[in-house]
Order: C-alpha cells, then sequence, then structure tokens
C-alpha cells in the first residue's frame, strides 16, 4: 500500500513508499540465471606449478618432461619435439610415440613471443590429444628455475 502525503486516502497525492515487487522479480530472475550459468562456466587448463621438493627434484631427473619448442622463422612457426625438427601435423604423433616410452606424461611448451597463441593452443590441444597428464608453458622464469 502506498502512503498518501495530502491526508486523504482519495485523491492523487505522492506516493513515498517504494513498490518493491518489481525489483524483487528482477532479483529472483538473475538468481536463476546464475544458478544456471555457473555449473556450465569453463574451467582453466590443469597445470603443475615447479616445486623444489627433494622427491620431486628425483622424480623429474629420472622422467624429464617432453619439450615441445615453437620458434619463429620469418613468418612461419618452426616445431621440434625434445630436440628434433617435425612438422605442425606431425607434433601430435611423435608425443604418442615417446609417450609410449615414458611413464610420466608430461610436457612443456616453449614458444617465441612473438607467436600468435592460436599456434601455441594448437601444440597444446596435440599435447592433451595425444595423452598427456600435464601440459605446461615454460617460461623465462620457469626455466630458470628449472636450471
Amino acid at each position: 500500500m502506498a502512503f498518501s502525503t495530502n491526508g486523504t486516502s482519495v485523491g492523487n497525492g505522492l506516493s513515498a513508499a517504494i513498490n518493491v515487487t518489481p525489483l524483487i522479480d528482477v532479483l529472483l530472475v538473475m538468481l536463476i540465471i546464475f544458478m544456471v550459468i555457473v555449473p556450465v562456466m569453463p574451467h582453466g587448463l590443469n597445470s603443475v606449478t615447479p616445486s623444489t621438493s627433494p622427491s620431486t627434484a628425483m622424480s623429474v631427473a629420472f622422467d624429464q618432461p617432453i619439450l615441445v619448442q615453437i620458434d619463429l622463422d620469418g613468418s612461419l612457426p618452426r616445431y621440434s619435439v625434445d630436440g628434433s625438427g617435425v612438422d605442425q601435423a606431425d607434433v601430435a604423433q611423435r608425443l604418442k610415440g615417446l609417450f609410449s616410452r615414458r611413464s610420466v606424461r608430461r610436457v612443456l611448451v616453449k614458444a617465441d613471443p612473438r607467436l600468435d597463441f592460436g599456434v601455441v593452443a594448437g601444440v597444446i590441444d596435440a599435447g592433451q590429444g595425444s595423452g598427456a597428464e600435464f601440459v605446461g608453458l615454460l617460461t623465462p622464469a620457469v626455466e630458470a628455475h628449472l636450471k
């Protein structure tokens, strides 16, 4: 009910009360929208941060991750998997072959900073598609930590 300022119940007086019914309706609709959207939101990539614990250092020494390097040669990317050059289409096959001989399936991607991220994302997809447990990006800070 609205509050009348002119003292009579009949008339065109100003109302001092806020009608909260439309506000509550909007709030409930927004709540339902967020409840539906949140479970479907995409999650980030699974990644492992470097650790300096002795047990991790011992296991890394015995089974190093595979290094996929992408360099920019003029305007074209050049790919190498564990130091041997490969074509873009052969990266996944090469990773599958290397994973068949390893117990730990980890891939580190080191890319030229001038590259388009779509090229790097293609290598990440190839790593995940070939059965990698973890795919990480090798940045200069991480590379200095590993040495």
